[in-house]
């Protein structure tokens, strides 16, 4: 990362929870806070200052009856992150680029924005094109594999929420929905050899 500081709106409904995160978030000096809001409606109506990330919390948006991060006024290449500290459905975090946790440490909330930000900005350099990205092709490979989301995160010193997000994208670029059909994709590619099973 340059020694540009990032932009980051929280949407919250606790204070000492948006405080919190503040605190972590400023302390390496990569990001900065520039907006907190406690509800949607407080974030729809004034101007957020174009962030480059947006962490929220899942039940301000399950209030509206939904997970869809598609009800946040954001630019299309805004970072959205969970926080969570309850018990959420893993397939409605899949809807976010990345995810907190309430016990992460400093370093751990500074890596998950990082990781979040690399995922955003690898889906905006691929966007048009079909080509796998380097970390990409690890995944893909760790995949056919037979590699689980949790072993591949692991492996790769990821969350397993970046993991989703990259499998995702692996299977939208390919258009290749299934394990059987990427590892068949991964072997006529040379990502992987046939001895390697």
């Amino acid at each position: 990362m340059s020694n540009k500081k990032y932009r980051v709106t929280i949407i919250e409904p606790s204070e000492i929870v948006s405080a919190g995160l503040k605190y972590l978030i400023e302390y390496a000096g990569t990001f900065q806070v520039t907006k907190i809001f406690h509800n949607l409606q407080e974030f729809n109506e004034l101007p957020s200052g174009n962030p480059n990330i947006i962490i929220v919390n899942p039940s301000v948006l399950s209030a509206l009856g939904g997970e869809n991060t598609k009800s946040l006024s954001t630019k299309d290449d805004t970072t959205i992150i969970a926080i969570n500290y309850g018990a959420y459905d893993e397939e409605n975090l899949r809807n976010y680029d990345g995810c907190i946790g309430i016990f992460n440490t400093k370093e751990q909330v500074e890596k998950k924005l990082q990781a979040a930000l690399k995922i955003s900005s690898d889906k905006e350099q691929d966007e048009n094109s079909n080509e796998l990205s380097l970390r990409e092709r690890e995944i893909l490979t760790a995949v056919a594999k037979g590699k689980t989301n949790k072993e591949i995160a692991d492996e790769f010193n990821l969350s397993i929420h970046t993991v989703i997000s990259h499998r995702k994208n692996i299977s939208h670029k390919l258009g290749i929905n299934s394990i059987a059909g990427l590892t068949i994709y991964a072997v006529m590619n040379k990502l992987l050899d046939v001895e390697d099973f």
